[in-house]
């Protein structure tokens, strides 16, 4: 399908929801046009003068009053010819939601569920690709956390954050780690742009270090206990790192093991929907269920929309907001967490999802829940990210 050239003058152009990042390019500031659910793979430079125009681009401006926006703030008569040829351009990069989009997306995400794979997506970026330099990596972050043997929680919390900022969390959270040849791991993991309560991939994982499998056993299972295909808005986990990160370390300590992979978007407004899940999903959890939540904390700061920087007084209120959220996640207080993160959205915690789906799967079990680290790094500037590790061991 061709991209169209020419617009109506009527036409009401909507960018959709993509990455916009400033930054300097060949010496002038521009933006780069990203697309975090990664329909489109091609991201785009934009000079900064076109910020106007994106900020235009909501749905609601014709080409006419975009032509009146942009002549005011150049100080010359734009052509409706340039503000069609940029939005040809935007189109063909997927950015904008048209028809076109909305056939390629489809076509996208068919692909994507016919695959038995999932592409290890960061591989090369957020960490190497080769499997030698990731093992030497992942091998530098374990080692900040003393080493430690008789590690076995059954259930534990780990960031999901860039992983040279939270790795001295990560390594907290999986130093030592010793789970049996074979375990069968549940990976929830934060559904950033996930547009379904949660998504269960149907797929491996490919990694630099091997191919992890999913555990097609217990997904059918799961699946026939809800009557349905848990797969929901699955496209989600292509780009995903939440659980991508926990997967290269549970490759790099374990090497054998099944996975259950499941996004979980914010909660609010769906308890029912979880509560679904959970009431098919408890049946099926024993001795031998291993859980990972892959979650970052408070998100405070210019970065997360807060009009002032955050400073080490912004820090420490993140530390000590998660110590009592924390305190919920330990006893397993899912109404508890659901009351307490709808009542302070002023710290946007990204793994409210996970943690109170985990609540809910393991309400009343006897478990015995430590905090092993808690910090507050910087990302960004003039903002903040906390991260917790966490570990839950069998009472004896």
């Amino acid at each position: 399908m061709s991209v169209a050239m020419k617009y109506s003058p009527d036409f009401r152009p909507k960018l959709r929801a993509v990455d916009i990042i400033p930054f300097n390019w060949q010496g002038k500031e521009a933006f780069l046009l990203r697309d975090p659910l990664a329909y489109s793979e091609n991201p785009l430079i934009v000079p900064k003068e076109m910020a106007s125009l994106l900020l235009a681009l909501d749905g609601k401006h014709s080409l006419r009053d975009i032509q009146v926006i942009l002549t005011r703030q150049l100080g010359r008569l734009v052509m409706l010819e340039e503000i069609e040829n940029f939005l040809a351009t935007l189109e063909k990069h997927l950015f904008l939601e048209t028809d076109y989009f909305i056939d390629k997306k489809r076509k996208l995400e068919r692909n994507f569920s016919q695959a038995v794979v999932r592409p290890s997506s960061h591989a090369g970026q957020a960490y190497p690709r080769e499997a030698e330099e990731l093992k030497v990596f992942l091998n530098q972050i374990l080692s900040l956390w003393p080493k430690r043997s008789d590690y076995f929680p059954r259930i534990i919390i780990a960031p999901h954050i860039d992983l040279q900022a939270g790795a001295r969390t990560f390594a907290a959270a999986y130093q030592g780690l010793s789970w049996p040849k074979g375990a069968r791991v549940i990976v929830l993991g934060t559904g950033h742009f996930l547009e379904t309560p949660f998504s269960l991939a149907y797929k491996d994982f490919e990694t630099p270090l091997g191919l992890v499998k999913y555990d097609r056993e217990f997904v059918t299972e799961l699946s026939q206990r809800v009557d349905g295909d848990l797969r929901g808005h699955e496209w989600a986990h292509k780009s995903e790192h939440s659980i991508d990160f926990q997967v290269i370390f549970l490759k790099y300590l374990l090497e054998d093991f099944w996975l259950v992979p499941i996004l979980v978007a914010n909660p609010q407004g769906q308890q029912q929907v979880f509560k679904k899940l959970v009431k098919a999903l408890r049946p099926l959890i024993d001795e031998n269920i291993y859980v990972v939540a892959g979650v970052d904390f408070c998100h405070l700061g210019l970065r997360y929309g807060d009009p002032t920087p955050a400073s080490e007084k912004e820090k420490q209120k993140a530390k000590e907001f998660d110590f009592k959220l924390l305190q919920k996640v330990l006893a397993f207080d899912a109404n508890g967490i659901y009351e307490m993160l709808e009542r302070d959205d002023y710290y946007k915690v990204c793994g409210f999802g996970p943690l109170y789906l985990l609540s809910l799967i393991f309400e009343g079990e006897r478990l015995s829940g430590r905090i092993l680290h808690q910090e507050a790094v910087d990302f960004g500037e003039g903002s903040i990210v906390s991260l917790s590790a966490a570990a839950f061991f069998d009472k004896k």
